[in-house]
């Protein structure tokens, strides 16, 4: 949607010295992601929320370098065949250096069978989904 010169010029002197790509659109409509709403997609969806409701419950008994492993978002990677787990560490752990990160992810990898196994118990599907998992690098403030 493209403004009219009328409509730029009061946006200009009224409100703000530069107009930007985004103003002026609804920002239901610049921040929607297509592939989140679309129907097709409805149910993957679903089962992510599943997965990381049953993630969020094991995660921590998996492996004792788990405990302060949370679940950020489950979301499905390329499909619901396989799912990309993303993870965040405690801030208060002390989790600084690159060798705790690869430790936490090893135990993750290795418990990677035992949450399947949970996960399976839980959903309501034939073939339970492979798990992915990625650390996200939270900042603490």
């Amino acid at each position: 949607m493209s403004l009219s010169k009328r409509e730029r010029e009061r946006l200009l002197k009224q409100v703000c010295g530069t107009i930007n790509e985004d103003d002026a659109i609804d920002p239901r409509h610049y921040f929607y992601n297509k592939r989140k709403h679309d129907k097709k997609f409805r149910k993957a969806f679903q089962l992510c929320r599943q997965v990381a409701d049953t993630l969020h419950l094991v995660i921590n008994e998996a492996h004792p370098a788990l405990e302060g492993v949370t679940v950020v978002d489950v979301v499905p990677a390329p499909d619901s065949r396989r799912m990309l787990v993303i993870v965040s560490l405690d801030p208060a752990e002390k989790v600084e250096s690159a060798a705790d990160v690869e430790k936490v992810m090893a135990c993750l990898q290795a418990s990677t069978p035992r949450l399947r196994a949970e996960i399976a118990r839980s959903i309501n599907r034939k073939k339970t989904p492979n798990l992915v998992f990625e650390i996200a690098r939270m900042d603490p403030k």
